[in-house]
Order: C-alpha cells, then sequence, then structure tokens
C-alpha cells in the first residue's frame, strides 16, 4: 500500500505529523507540545500512533515526540535491512540530534523498553549525544525467558516455523487487529477510526511482510540480555507501570524487574491488558506526570 491508498482518518494522521530524513531513512514523527522534551518509544507490530492519547494528557506542558521507527507506522520499510535494536536506537539519538533536544525524559512500551535501555546502557558508557532525566517503562518483555510470547510470535521465534509466519505475514491484515485485540483487556478502546488507521499502517510500504525481520528483537533480547538488564539496573530514576492483565509481559515479569531495580518506582494498573497506553491513556498519564514533575 502507497499513501494514495490511506483511509480519510489515515490521511489526517499523516497530515498531523511530518517525516524527517534520520540515518538515511524517512521517519515519521507527531510532535505535541512544549517544555522538556518527552520521547515515547512504542512497541511491535504497532508505532507511534499507540501513544496519541497519552501525548494528548501530557502536552499542555511537555514537548511530546512519537516516533514511527523504521519498518512500522509511516516510516520507510526497506526490505534490505536487519531492524536490529541497535539501528533503531540509533533512529532515536539522530532523531534527537535533527530537533535539538539534549535532554529528555523517556517512556517506552514493548520492544521500544529494550531500545530504552541501549539508550541507557550508551549513556553509562558515555557516548549518547543526550541526557536523560528520567525512564519510564510500560509493559515489554525485557526479561524474554519470561515472557508468554503469542502462537504467532512462536512461529517468528522458530526457525522451522519461520515460513509459515512469513506466510501469514503476507495476508496480516486478515487478523492483525483481531491479535492486537487478544492481547487486551479493554478492546473497545479501539473505534473503528482507529482500526482503518493500524490497518493502512501495517500496510504501508508492504509494512506486513517485515514482521519476520523486525521480530529478531526477541533474539537480540536474549544475546543482550546482561548489557541492557545491566544498564537498566545502574539507571536513576527509573519507574515501571505494567498492567496487571497483560498475558505477554505478564505481571510476574514486571514484579521481577521491579526485583532487579529496588529503587525503580513500581506502579500495578488492574483490569489493563498489554495496550495500556490505549487502553486507559489518563492512568497512564497520571502516573508518567507525576513522576516526572517530581524529577
Amino acid at each position: 500500500m502507497d499513501a494514495s491508498q490511506f483511509s480519510a482518518p489515515t490521511r489526517r494522521w499523516l497530515e498531523s505529523g511530518r517525516h524527517l530524513e534520520i540515518e538515511g531513512k524517512r521517519i515519521f514523527v507527531y510532535e505535541r507540545g512544549g517544555g522538556p522534551a518527552v520521547l515515547l518509544l512504542h512497541g511491535f507490530p504497532t508505532s507511534g500512533y499507540d501513544w496519541r492519547g497519552v501525548i494528548d494528557g501530557l502536552a499542555d506542558a511537555y514537548r511530546c515526540l512519537a516516533l514511527d521507527f523504521p519498518g512500522y507506522g509511516l516510516s520507510d520499510k526497506p526490505a534490505a535491512y536487519s531492524y536490529s535494536l541497535f539501528q533503531q536506537t540509533d533512529v532515536i539519538e539522530g532523531l534527537a540530534k535533527a530537533l535539538g533536544i539534549d535532554e529528555a525524559h523517556i517512556v517506552s512500551h514493548d520492544v521500544g523498553t529494550s531500545v530504552h535501555t541501549e539508550l541507557l546502557a550508551r549513556e553509562q558508557e558515555g557516548r549518547l549525544s543526550l541526557r536523560i532525566i528520567s525512564s519510564t517503562f510500560l509493559n515489554g518483555s525485557m526479561l524474554q525467558e519470561m515472557a508468554t510470547i503469542t502462537p504467532f510470535q512462536k512461529l517468528l521465534a522458530s526457525n522451522e516455523t519461520l515460513p509459515q509466519a512469513m506466510a501469514i505475514s503476507d495476508n496480516m491484515s486478515v487478523n492483525y487487529i483481531d491479535g492486537l485485540k487478544s492481547v487486551m483487556k479493554r478492546f473497545e478502546c479501539l473505534g473503528d477510526e482507529d482500526i482503518a488507521v493500524m490497518n493502512d499502517l501495517i500496510a504501508y510500504q508492504d509494512g506486513n511482510r517485515r514482521l519476520p525481520a523486525l521480530s529478531l528483537y526477541m533474539r537480540e533480547r536474549y544475546i543482550h540480555r546482561d548489557r541492557w538488564i545491566g544498564a537498566l539496573t545502574a539507571a536513576s530514576p527509573v519507574q515501571f507501570i505494567w498492567a496487571d492483565g497483560d498475558p505477554v509481559a505478564n505481571v510476574e515479569m514486571g514484579r521481577a524487574l521491579a526485583k532487579e531495580v529496588p529503587r525503580a518506582k513500581y506502579i500495578e494498573l488492574s483490569g489493563l491488558g498489554h495496550f495500556s497506553l490505549m487502553e486507559d491513556p489518563p492512568a497512564v498519564v497520571k502516573h508518567i506526570r507525576e513522576f516526572i514533575d517530581a524529577v
């Protein structure tokens, strides 16, 4: 799909943001508000569109920026690209430089949490180009060995079943929204316009066919566990906002992370699933705001 085939809601979303050339890729950025910068990092297999409600609740006091990582949303989705979490982190650094951001609060979800921990690792090595003021993590399987991955993720994770996953990805639009709803507790948060936008975003530039390459992040989390969890345990200030009804990044994982980082603030949100940022934006905003206002 190209932009000429977008639905009316998707065209409005496209017009609400802009593209920047970062690391040789056209990267879509949605920005609202003014004040201290808040960078919001989305997850797999969605986009920065996930953050729209959270940004609505923060933009009166903060400069909020949500990008689409390469391979996602309205950003470029090249076929000849590895989509490593290290490359995705390079894009965050490039975006901050392009926009003149030298310090920021970071808020992350799902795969974005591992990009977030790589940012922390680089900062601790003294080579990050911006200062991280605070770190807020929503549900994300940073402890990959504890994750209850979905049936589709299981297909993606195994060499034996990868061809089957690739075949499913070629026709992902059929089951995409149902897959997202299956890990939510309040799936009614997705209205008809949201569904139209999210279907268009994954189909843009054959994004559904990039899912097997994007899914390599699961393997990277195992390989680089010591680096990324080590960076997390050394970081401060940190907060976890964990939805207790997430069937993937389950509540046991959130509690294990809280033990790994005992000085972090840990909050559980009751009755929400994997996409708490869409299921109950005001609750997420409340805890982000209280935390970063106190830093």
